[in-house]
């Protein structure tokens, strides 16, 4: 028995000196003396031989044994480092099928989950082997502590990914195409990271309990992408195959339908913006639009910019980068290139407009100039719609033959500007303001003519429909020798058969009749201007500021200055309650008001266009009784009541037959602006006849 216990305490000696050398980390023996040192037998654990531990079994725990020359902890990191390898192996070899992408994604999550994993592993034990300097440890993490986090994650992308499914499903069968894509491109993002986190939760726990019951993958989000891409469409609704027959654009506006096409049916889908782009031919048009909840896009071709081609073709495709704007991820080009290709094509015929027969160069510019200054004060920036209404006879009243000649070519000139000329229809006996009415215009030309012995003198005024105001006026004078002998043949014929009859005329023709008097040959000038300087024979004032008139006269006469506002009431500014006396010298400015300042003029409404006709006669002959003693000071024709409609009868009777040279006439006009709104006139130009008809 004592023998026994002796050889235990010798062989413990050693041991108890082996330990106290490991954990003072000093191996300083000699060579020599290790080589004499006897070899001790101790047997390691079991896990050191790789054969599990008793404590920590495999079912339960991941383990991971590590080994190091240099110490306990190092062998610890080492033993963490075997747990983490063992794990990407495992999960790796789980993962078939890939391509380099995903493999790089998928290794880039198995590396995060792996990270995780670790943060929990435990250093249970370490084991010194004395014989040959090496330190071994043991590294265990429970498998269900481990997974835990893994599962949560699972759990949180399969609800995600649902949400994206089914959310997606509901927008696409509203046809809210952006909606939908959004949410099958957000799945398909999400979606590969889902089987890496799986398949690392089988490994780590060898179960697939807890790891998600949604099987949604990435194929299930790129077909239903794929399928929305393929059935995105667009459709040309109307517009299409017009023949235009003006210079200004097309009569009807380019619609078009975005669809997504589902079950059979051309389902409308909204918030889609499109391009609309000319492939043949150029214009002016709205290039980017965005479909409304019908689905539907449009536009308006303003203006034709060429015409060498007989027929030209506007596109309208889907505007790819808008709509990939949508969406922040980088891949979504792998899917949604195809919609740059979507389109529809409308195309349209050119038939360059003709004037009704044949017509001199002189008419041509005489026509074009006359649409010019009719047009010339409408605000830009707009495209209103106008209406013609047929020209009469100035002397009779009456459309002839010769006025639906002249209404055609006027037409055809206005339609080459920036605005929607439209092809009104009258009843009989309507008044001018009735058809704009009727005719939805935003403005009408109307207007006159008369035979003189030089040729047809033509006047127009462009009359705003809202207010029923002049807002620009025209006149034009062509020479006999320019008119079609046709035309000129219908003239005269229409002239005979009225001078039996007599036609009655409104306040409106005679107002026209009297501003258009003047003498053939006056034997004297008169001179009218405003404070502000002339351009293009019309100044420009708005409503609240004050102006003066200056009138010069190059005989003595008798002065009269009338003032005939937009709406066609006329004002006599000379003579007036506190400049009685109309005679003056020749060679002297009048002054209204004077310079005394008896009293101001100051522009009041309406905005438009108001015209001053100055007549000076060499006698006291007046048709008009002017009544000097109004509250005003001022004489005033008011174009409603019965003693203005005999006033503006006889100065238009008396001053149109008073062709001699005793009297003489200058006639301005003045452009009233609203107050606080002045626009830029004369930006709507009609170029000249011979510029796309050539010369005749």
């Amino acid at each position: 028995m004592l023998t026994r216990i002796c050889s235990f305490l010798l062989l413990a000696f050693p041991l108890l000196f082996f330990n106290f050398a490991c954990m003072t980390g000093q191996f300083a023996l000699q060579k020599e003396e290790e080589k004499l040192k006897p070899k001790l037998l101790i047997k390691p654990p079991d896990w050191v031989l790789l054969k599990g531990h008793p404590q920590y079994p495999q079912s339960q725990y991941l383990i991971g044994v590590g080994t190091s020359e240099k110490g306990p902890s190092q062998a610890g990191d080492a033993a963490r480092a075997k747990v983490a390898q063992n794990l990407k192996m495992n999960i790796s070899s789980t993962m078939v099928d890939i391509s380099t992408t995903e493999k790089i994604h998928i290794e880039r999550i198995i590396k995060t989950e792996v990270d995780a994993v670790l943060e929990g592993v435990e250093i249970k034990g370490t084991w010194p082997d004395q014989n040959n300097g090496v330190y071994y440890a043991l590294a265990v993490v429970e498998r269900n502590k481990a997974a835990f986090s893994i599962r949560e994650k699972i759990n949180k992308i399969e609800s995600a990914l649902l949400r994206n499914l089914n959310e997606g499903t509901e927008a696409e069968n509203r046809a809210d195409v952006i909606s939908a894509l959004s949410n099958y491109l957000s799945g398909y993002q999400k979606a590969p990271t889902l089987p890496p986190l799986k398949n690392t939760h089988y490994v780590i726990t060898s179960s697939d309990e807890g790891s998600g019951s949604q099987n949604i993958s990435t194929s299930e989000f790129e077909s239903r992408i794929k399928n929305i891409v393929r059935n995105l469409n667009l459709t040309v609704v109307s517009g299409n195959q017009q023949i235009v027959k003006t210079l200004k654009g097309i009569a009807e506006p380019l619609v078009a339908k975005v669809y997504l096409f589902k079950e059979g049916n051309l389902n409308p889908v909204s918030n889609i913006p499109v391009i609309f782009n000319y492939e043949t031919g150029q214009g002016e048009l709205e290039g980017e639009k965005t479909s409304d909840s019908d689905g539907m896009v449009q536009t308006t071709i303003h203006k034709i910019s060429s015409y060498e081609e007989a027929n030209h073709a506007v596109t309208v495709k889907l505007d790819y980068h808008r709509i990939r704007s949508n969406f922040n991820e980088d891949f979504t080009e792998k899917f949604l290139s195809p919609l740059k290709s979507k389109r529809a094509i409308f195309n349209y015929a050119i038939q360059t407009p003709k004037l009704t027969s044949n017509k001199s160069q002189a008419w041509q510019q005489s026509i074009t100039d006359l649409g010019n200054q009719i047009i010339k004060n409408i605000p830009p920036g707009k495209q209103p719609v106008l209406g013609v209404i047929p020209f009469k006879d100035l002397r009779h009243g009456q459309d002839t033959n010769f006025s639906r000649v002249l209404n055609e070519d006027i037409k055809t000139i206005l339609a080459r500007a920036d605005l929607k000329l439209k092809e009104i229809k009258i009843n009989k006996d309507q008044q001018p303001e009735e058809v704009a009415k009727a005719n939805d215009l935003d403005y009408y030309v109307i207007g006159s003519y008369r035979m003189e012995r030089r040729g047809v003198e033509i006047t127009s005024r462009l009359i705003e429909a809202k207010t029923n105001n002049v807002q620009s006026s025209a006149n034009i004078l062509i020479d006999r020798k320019e008119l079609n002998p046709e035309d000129l043949k219908s003239f005269n014929k229409t002239i005979d058969e009225f001078n039996s009859a007599q036609m009655k005329k409104d306040y409106q023709d005679y107002l026209e009749k009297f501003i258009a008097a003047k003498p053939n040959d006056p034997s004297f000038n008169v001179k009218v201007r405003t404070n502000k300087k002339n351009t293009n024979n019309q100044d420009e004032y708005q409503i609240g500021e004050m102006i003066t008139f200056f009138i010069n006269v190059e005989e003595d006469c008798f002065l009269t200055l009338l003032d005939i506002n937009p709406g066609g009431e006329i004002t006599v500014l000379f003579p007036n309650t506190y400049q009685k006396n109309n005679f003056v010298r020749a060679g002297k400015t009048i002054q209204i008001p004077p310079k005394d300042k008896k009293f101001d003029l100051k522009v009041n409404p309406p905005h438009g266009e108001e015209r001053l006709k100055a007549v000076a006669t060499l006698g006291r002959d007046f048709p008009v009784n002017l009544s000097l003693n109004s509250r005003d000071g001022f004489h005033v024709i008011k174009p409603e009541t019965s003693r203005g409609m005999r006033e503006i009868e006889a100065l238009a009777n008396f001053f149109s037959s008073k062709q001699n040279s005793d009297w003489s006439q200058d006639y301005l006009k003045i452009f009233i602006h609203k107050k606080n709104n002045i626009f830029s006139r004369g930006q709507r130009t009609i170029p000249s006849m011979s510029e796309i008809f050539g010369n005749k």
